[in-house]
C-alpha cells in the first residue's frame, strides 16, 4: 500500500484550514518582525534594548498565566466555535495595530497592549486547533497530517518574516498589520466552510466532563502534595538544630 506525502491534504476539510493556517501563521510571524521593528523606531536608542525585550515578556505572561486552563476549555467547549473567537480576537488585536500605526501614535504602550491580547487569543487557540485536527482526518492519516502541520509551520516561519521585510520597505508597518488582520479570514473562512467539522466532533463532545473530572481531581492532588510539603517542610525546620 503506497502512501503519499500529502496524503492528509485529500481531505477537503483538512485541507481547508491546512491553507488557512498557512496564510495566517505566515501573516502572524510578519507582525512579529513588524512589532519589533515599530518599538524600535519609537524609542530612544539607548532604550532599545529594554523596549524589544519588552515585547517578548508581554507576550509570555499571557502564556504562562492562561496556558493552564486553555487546553480543558477546548476540550470543554466547541472546537470550532472557540477558534472562531480566537481568530476574530487576534484578527481585531491585528487591525488595532495597524490603525495605531496609521495614526502616528508615538507611545508604545498600546503596542506591548495589544501585542499580549494576541498572545493571549493565540493560547487559546492553539489546543482548540490541534484538538480539531483529528476529527478532520481519519486515524490512519493523523500521523501524515501532524507533519504536514510541522512543515506549515516552518515555512511559515521564514516565508512570513521575509514577506514583511519587503513589505514594511516598500509600504510601511501599518500594512504589514493590515495584512495580517486579512490574513485570519482565511482561517475563519475554513472554520465556517459547509462539512468542516466531521461527526467525530460531535462525538467526542460527550467527554469533556470526563476531561474536566480528571483536571479537579488532579488539580486536588497537587495541592494536597503541596500541603504536605510544606508540612514536611516546617517540621524539618522545627527539629533541625540551632545554627
Amino acid at each position: 500500500m503506497t502512501s503519499t506525502p500529502f496524503k492528509a491534504l485529500q481531505h477537503r476539510n483538512f485541507r481547508l484550514l491546512w491553507i488557512g493556517q498557512l496564510v495566517s501563521m505566515a501573516g502572524s510571524m510578519m507582525q512579529n518582525a513588524a512589532i519589533l521593528w515599530h518599538v524600535s523606531l519609537l524609542v530612544e536608542p539607548a532604550n532599545r534594548g529594554l523596549a524589544l525585550g519588552m515585547v517578548g515578556l508581554v507576550r509570555v505572561v499571557p502564556i504562562v498565566t492562561f496556558s493552564l486552563v486553555a487546553g480543558v476549555i477546548a476540550d470543554a467547549r466547541d472546537r470550532r466555535r472557540l477558534m472562531l473567537f480566537t481568530q476574530t480576537g487576534m484578527a481585531m488585536s491585528a487591525a488595532l495595530l495597524s490603525w495605531i500605526a496609521f495614526a502616528g501614535v508615538t507611545s508604545v504602550w498600546p503596542i506591548y497592549a495589544l501585542a499580549a491580547t494576541g498572545a493571549a487569543f493565540g493560547t487559546f487557540d492553539n489546543p482548540a486547533r490541534q484538538a480539531l485536527m483529528p476529527t478532520l482526518v481519519p486515524a490512519e492519516d493523523l500521523p501524515n497530517a501532524i507533519s504536514l502541520n510541522a512543515i506549515m509551520f516552518q515555512t511559515a516561519a521564514v516565508v512570513g518574516p521575509a514577506a514583511g521585510g519587503v513589505l514594511i520597505g516598500e509600504f510601511g508597518v501599518p500594512w504589514a498589520y493590515a495584512c495580517n488582520a486579512a490574513s485570519f479570514l482565511f482561517v475563519i473562512g475554513a472554520v465556517l466552510a459547509p462539512r468542516c467539522c466531521s461527526t467525530s466532533s460531535r462525538r467526542s463532545s460527550h467527554r469533556p466532563r470526563r476531561s474536566c473530572r480528571s483536571s479537579r481531581r488532579t488539580s486536588c492532588t497537587l495541592v494536597l502534595a503541596a500541603m504536605v510539603c510544606c508540612h514536611l517542610h516546617r517540621r524539618s525546620e522545627r527539629y533541625s538544630p540551632a545554627s
